[in-house]
């Protein structure tokens, strides 16, 4: 029986098919937060996973895989509010436009489809409004970063805790979308707001398994997201059949909200002196330069770990270049202005309307909580440790680096005897005494 390991903390996008693994390390080595392990040549997760799927990009077996729940049936009684991320508009080609893509989501039978797009450019104007906040305070924290790529925000919590403070204390789209829409679409059809359940169509692991990490505990949880590509083919299949029929406009926004799936989209209209970059490893550079103060001048720092921005997704099925060429299309189609009230934005955004209420925290990384005199103690004989290990940085050990070695050994989750170099020392020694 094939069996399938994932970090046991919190739902995971990734798991690791057994079978198909052969211990190669490759995985460990692309992992941003060092959670993997190579135990008995086969690899698993023990630590803090962001959802980067690094791992799922690099392994050459098909062993990583990830979560991918398929489409939901639907049932008589079921009230379903359904919210694309505007990525979906760049997937079919330039035949077919966001509102016949929307009308084609309709056909599949949801009772309400919402134009994610057009939120985006209402938070794009809420952010530019926290913006304006900060500008006027004594000491301003700039850059803020972009907490829309829920990936970038575990990374920060995870390795950069000093910049939590930097991420705007704003809901994001979903959240927004989730809350007004399901009040909506109750009081439209006479139905509580909690029966109302949101399916998220996204292209990226991470948010899905946000939005379903709380149905890991609760089955009673109504939201769900599934992966474009787990829609595609049917969703393709409607837009053909019945959608160009219909001539229902439930496409709302601009140029501004469609663009917001590739890399610089967030930040096109934003009055403000931002940066957009994309990418794991440009991102962590970045993030790095905020750290040591070297971003001077820069007010919002737009991150997406997916190359060129969400249309990177693993989910996404286009091309992400096409996918990218297409947006770009329909952005000057549409418009380089948001279609919003700006008027009503700003009441709403003086009311806290776009007020998150969750507090950002640093991610524990598994470490033993220890006092500070035990932690120093722990520090030294990591050190100590270091000092006998050969810096190779090889993964033959199965921990990432010779530093996390090292942290194993003290933890007591790893042997010294587990290190390949010194094992041939010893050999080698054995030899020379033989002879």
């Amino acid at each position: 029986m094939t069996e399938l390991t994932h970090t046991p903390s919190r739902g995971s996008s990734v798991q690791i098919d057994e079978a198909l693994c052969n211990g190669c390390v490759l995985c460990m080595k692309a992992c941003p937060t060092k959670a993997i392990r190579v135990r008995g040549g086969v690899a698993r997760i023990e630590g803090v996973c962001i959802d980067c799927v690094e791992c799922v990009r690099v392994c050459p077996k098909g062993a990583v895989k990830m979560l991918s729940p398929e489409d939901p049936t639907l049932r008589n009684g079921d009230h379903y509010v359904v919210s694309p991320s505007s990525v979906l508009y760049s997937q079919f080609g330039g035949d077919f436009l966001p509102n016949d893509i929307l009308l084609g989501l309709r056909a599949l039978g949801y009772g309400y489809v919402h134009d994610q797009s057009y939120t985006s450019e209402i938070y794009n104007f809420a952010t530019e409004l926290y913006i304006r906040e900060e500008r006027n305070k004594p000491e301003p924290t700039f850059p803020l970063i972009s907490a829309i790529c829920p990936v970038v925000e575990r990374l920060i919590a995870y390795r950069f805790p000093s910049l939590l403070k930097h991420i705007p204390p704003l809901a994001r789209p979903r959240k927004i979308v989730t809350r007004e829409a399901k009040k909506r679409f109750s009081e439209k059809n006479n139905c509580r707001p909690e029966d109302v359940r949101l399916l998220h169509i996204t292209p990226c692991p991470a948010i899905l398994i946000q939005i379903m990490e709380p149905a890991f505990h609760d089955p009673s949880f109504k939201d769900r997201a599934i992966g474009i590509s787990a829609i595609y083919d049917r969703l393709r299949q409607k837009i053909q059949e019945q959608a160009m029929e219909e001539d229902r406009v439930l496409h709302y926004s601009a140029g501004v909200g469609v663009g917001w799936g590739k890399s610089g989209g967030e930040i096109a209209t934003l009055n403000a002196h931002s940066l957009a970059v994309s990418g794991l490893h440009e991102t962590i550079r970045y993030l790095e330069k905020v750290e040591m103060g070297l971003l001077e001048g820069i007010e919002f720092l737009e991150c997406r770990v997916c190359t060129e921005g969400c249309i990177g997704g693993p989910f996404a099925v286009a091309d992400r270049y096409q996918a990218k060429h297409l947006l770009e299309k329909l952005v000057r189609m549409f418009g380089e202005e948001k279609r919003i009230k700006y008027n009503y934005v700003h009441k709403l955004y003086n009311e806290g309307w776009f007020r998150s209420d969750r507090e950002r925290v640093p991610l524990d990384n598994g470490s033993p909580r220890l006092s500070i005199s035990k932690n120093i103690e722990r520090q030294h004989k990591v050190e100590k440790l270091l000092l006998e290990l050969p810096g190779m940085e090889c993964g033959a050990c199965g921990s990432p680096d010779c530093r996390t070695f090292a942290e194993d050994l003290v933890d007591g989750r790893a042997q010294l005897e587990d290190c390949v170099f010194r094992q041939d020392q010893r050999r080698n020694r054995e030899v020379a005494r033989e002879c």
